[in-house]
């Protein structure tokens, strides 16, 4: 049997630009899917999606 370590985690999900925050909306029942404004799906068949923040713009 091989063994491995895990040094660390990392997520970014359309809820938040990190593990722990992600984890926390997602147990506070919380959806990062989102109707997505016209400009952005423009002649697209979705309208709902779920957009990935950059680290600078998520709150927490």
């Amino acid at each position: 049997m091989r063994r491995i370590v895990v040094t660390g985690m990392g997520a970014v999900t359309p809820l938040a630009a990190d593990v722990e925050a992600s984890w926390s909306r997602l147990l506070a029942g919380r959806s990062g899917i989102r109707r997505l404004p016209d400009d952005v799906v423009g002649d697209l068949p979705a309208k709902i999606g779920g957009v990935v923040p950059s680290l600078e713009d998520d709150p927490d």
